[in-house]
Order: C-alpha cells, then structure tokens, then sequence
C-alpha cells in the first residue's frame, strides 16, 4: 500500500476526532452548553467520513456510480444555483418582511446607497456621518442603476444573494481546470451552496464585500488560465469591497509570484493591495472620521496603540497562543474546514490568501468576528474552496477523485444540519419568528412621513432608512440619538434590542409642547414634532406604564 499525503491526512482527522470525542467533557470553559453538542456532532461526522475517504483510497473502485457529461454537470450545477437563490433569496427577504432584520447592518448600507442616489455622495447618519469614515466601499455604486428603479431594501438583498451563488461557476470552473471530472466539478460547486458559511452571510442582512467572493474564485481561474488582465479586472472588485480586503489581494500576488512565477503581476498586486489597505485604513478613513477607525478597539487586548499591539503580535508568542487556541475559536476554525473534510490542507498554497482574513477575525474581540455567524467569513472561505479543489486534484486516481468530491456533500449536509442558516437561533436571533404586533406595525409605518429626521430602534431600521437622518436607540448603537428629532417610532412590545426605561429614558427628554403623537395602537406609538396630540403625549411620559402599551 502507498502511504500518501491524502491518506495521512485522514488517518490525522480520523485519530484527532476519535480522541477528542472520547476525551471531551460536557463542559468546556469559554463555548456554551449548544456549543459542545454541536462539536461532538461535527468530531463524530469528521471520525466518519475520514474512515469512509480512507477506505476509498485503500480499497477504490473500479467504476464511479455516477458519470456524468459536462453538459449534464453544468444543468445540475445551474439548477443548485437557482435553487439557492430561492432559498436563500427567501430567507432574505422574509427575514426582513418579518421585522428581524437590523439597522446594522442592512439600513446602514440601504441609507448610503439612497443618499448616493438622491446627491449626497456616501452619506450617513447612523455611525459616522459619511460611509468614508468607516469603511472604504466605493463598489456599493454598483447598486445604483438597479436601485434607482427598485428602492427597497430587498434590492440589496437579492442582489446579494445572487452574487453569492454565483461563486459557484468559477469553482467549477477552477476545478475543471485543474483537471476534475465534470462529477467532482460538480460536487464541489454544490458543497459551496449549503456550505453554512456561505448560508450564514446571505442571511446577515447586506454586506457589499460578499460580492468578493466570487470575484475571488474568478480572479483564480483567470490566474491558472494566465490571463492576467483578466485577474486584475477581477482582483478590483474586492479592493473597492472594504479595506481589509487589499491585504488579502496583497497576498493572492505573493502566491501569483513564488508559486506561478509571475513577476509583474505578482509584484503589482503585492503593492497595490498593501497600498490599498494602509492608504483607506490609516488615512482616508480617519481623515474623513476625524479621529482613528474604531476598528482597532476590537484588538485593544493586544496594547493600547498601535506600536503596542504590532510588538504583542510579534513578541508575545504565548499570549498569541492562549488567544487563538480559545475553545470557541478552535470550534470556528473545524466549522470552516470540516466541511470540506479538511481536504483544503493538501492544497495549502492556495491558503495564503486566507491567512490576513483568518488572523484578522480569530484575533479580533468581537462577539461574531471570529465566527461563521456574520459576514466576517469572506476573505477566507475562498481560498478554502480552491484549496480543497487543488487537495482532490492531488489524488492520483480520478475515481477516488470523483468518490472524495461526491463524499464532501453528505458531509457539508451534516455541517448545515449542526448550523443551519434557516434555523439558528442560538448564536443570532430568530431569522422568522414574527412579532405579535406585526400587522400593527405595518400601519405605524404606513403613516411615517417620508422625510424627515427619525430615531426607532435596530429591528425597525431597516423599514424607515429611505432618509437623510436616522438614528438608533438602544443595542447596538454608535451615535448618541438627537433629543429633537422630527419623528420616534417605538415598539413598546418589542423589547429584543431595548428595555422599557431606555425608552423612557429617551422619550422623557422630548419638549412635550413640541412633539405630538399620531399614531398609538396595539403597542406601537409614532411621536412627531409639531403635529399630533401634545396632550396624548405628555399623558404618555406622565403616567408611564411600563410599555403595556
């Protein structure tokens, strides 16, 4: 028998998770209780699809069970890619429909876009006063003409969804180059749809950086086709994403030069990306902010400057250690891998690229950065992919090939099963639970002014952020709320993002003969300035009922 890379690998897997799963205890300090039981699923499913893939190597077959043409592929991998898109363009909208979407981020982003549209390049209102002082995502312009004609946060929405699936034509496409069957090409282009990871993003409101994920995956099959004009066009979709993502561009042109040979390109992108990220991070943004990004609050534990956490990060070896081998870390880091079966550990080169998004989201301290829960994952879960393509690609015979790609999707459908974008609710909140009150809500929206500067809380945001001035009060939130806005929409049933004293709180700082309310009913109260009923008002803040309503 040939001892292979591939076959050590799994024997590894498959020796780990026999022994975490016979030495780990009901509790470990630092995950919770649902976080255990989710890890000892996902140690059982590695334990058994690395004793499956080992018997394949071992003992192979002779004739695939499946044999499909190119043009079948292509159909099958076409229909997962609509599929999705209903799926997830569901869950999106419906998410949304049902008042659990969020101010942050999904009317942040809305809010830009409108104000872009109506002449006011960029600007904001929830957390700084122009998007520029926060994050550098100039590519969100490409929304516009569509926008323009659909102005509706599921504009965004949609838009993201599709982008997201469509990461999966240029997987086929890498690996295809790389020389799998049309069945393995497949296989992996529909491990990459109920990848969680993927699922997860699409479900967190918007985020323009998602549309770097398959410009990423393109950028590759135009860097192994050698057209590199072709690569470079790609490579500007993520560099005008967000900041951070000029590193991960940086470090595509340091894999393009030591592993293609590719000098200029290689080089070129290496500067720019670099350039990229130190000019928007360490100018641009706090140049238009005013003061430095918030960003590096979340690696205040490193050092209270940056020179500090530069010498931290470099010199404290065993502080970095105890940081990143954090149970919950560990359990992210086997949420990314698992489901492609570790697999992306035998094309290792294509990991590089990942290395600045892993560094930056395990070592940062934030409640969902280093997790699969947000949209954090994007930098990474690329490279993982093309990994796994160029792993699978690395055995020899091209039936075990098309048996270790065909095993990755019961594998991944264990993974969606333990997080399930459609159904957590114990790391994020409820995608679909409705409110009591919801069709009372639809009717306090129904009579908001159109304009005007408003204040609401972070689940009704996204329904009222088709305006110049909007501000949050309750969690979270960045900007400290005007006491003299022109409109408050306050949910006193809704009490997921504020308790009721902070809404009494805020509402007890209104000049009572200024404001009026118009609209009280079922739970809900719509306050305006300068119309209304300053005496219902005044009876509201007077008698205060501890938001029965």
């Amino acid at each position: 028998m040939i001892v292979s890379a591939e076959k050590i690998l799994l024997v590894l897997v498959g020796l780990t998770s026999l022994a975490l799963l016979l030495l780990l205890p009901n509790e470990i300090s630092g995950i919770f209780p649902w976080q255990v039981d989710r890890l000892q699923i996902l140690l059982g499913a590695a334990l058994l699809w690395a004793l499956l893939a080992l018997g394949l190597l071992i003992w192979g077959r002779e004739k695939t069970v499946i044999q499909l043409s190119k043009k079948q592929a292509i159909a099958i991998l076409g229909t997962a890619v609509l599929l999705y898109i209903v799926a997830y363009g569901y869950l999106a909208v419906t998410r949304h429909q049902t008042f659990n979407s969020t101010g942050y981020d999904l009317a942040i982003n809305e809010q830009i876009v409108w104000n872009t549209l109506n002449g006011r390049f960029f600007a904001s209102s929830l957390e700084v006063d122009n998007s520029f002082a926060d994050h550098f995502r100039p590519f969100l312009a490409i929304l516009l003409p569509v926008y323009a004609i659909f102005q509706t946060p599921n504009t965004l929405l949609i838009a993201q969804t599709i982008a997201l699936s469509l990461g999966a034509i240029p997987l086929y496409q890498y690996a295809r180059i790389k020389d799998l069957s049309p069945v393995a090409a497949a296989a992996l282009g529909l491990v990459y749809l109920l990848y969680p990871a993927v699922g997860f993003i699409n479900r967190f409101d918007f985020h323009i950086e998602a549309f770097a994920v398959a410009a990423f995956l393109a950028a590759f099959v135009a860097v192994e086709r050698k057209r590199w004009r072709w690569a470079t066009f790609w490579l500007i979709v993520p560099l005008l994403c967000k900041e951070n993502l000029g590193l991960t561009v940086a470090m595509i042109g340091l894999y393009v030069l030591i592993f293609k040979r590719e000098r200029k390109y290689g080089s070129g992108w290496i500067i720019v990306g670099i350039a990229t990220f130190l000019l928007t991070s360490f100018w641009l943004i706090p140049t238009v902010r005013g003061e430095a990004a918030d960003t590096l609050s979340r690696y205040a534990w490193l050092g209270d400057s940056p020179q500090t956490m530069i010498s931290t990060l470099f010199f404290d070896f065993g502080r970095i250690f105890a940081h990143l081998t954090q149970p919950a870390r560990l359990l992210s880091l086997l949420q990314q891998f698992l489901p492609l079966g570790f697999i992306s550990l035998l094309g290792w080169p294509l990991l590089l690229p990942a290395l600045p998004g892993l560094a930056i989201n395990l070592l940062a301290e934030h409640h969902c950065q280093a997790f699969i829960y947000c949209q954090y994952a994007v930098p990474v879960l690329p490279f993982l992919f093309l990994a796994a393509a160029a792993g699978v690609a690395r055995i020899k015979q091209p039936v075990a090939q098309d048996w270790f790609a065909l095993l990755l999707v019961p594998l991944t459908l264990v993974a969606l099963f333990v997080d399930n974008p459609f159904t957590e609710e114990e790391a994020l909140p409820s995608a679909t639970t409705r409110i009591g009150n919801e069709e009372t809500v639809r009717q306090a929206l129904a009579v908001v002014p159109e304009d005007g500067v408003l204040v609401t809380t972070n689940d009704y945001a996204p329904h009222l952020a088709r305006r110049a001035g909007l501000f949050i009060i309750g969690r979270p939130t960045q900007r400290v709320a005007p006491t003299d806005p022109d409109i408050v929409f306050i949910n006193l049933y809704d009490q997921q993002f504020i308790v009721c004293d902070e809404v009494r709180a805020y509402v007890s700082q209104l000049d009572p003969t200024q404001y009026g309310t118009t609209f009280r009913t079922g739970g809900l109260i719509v306050i305006e300035r300068g119309k209304g009923s300053t005496e219902t008002f005044q009876d509201f803040v007077d008698n205060w009922n501890n938001c029965a309503g």
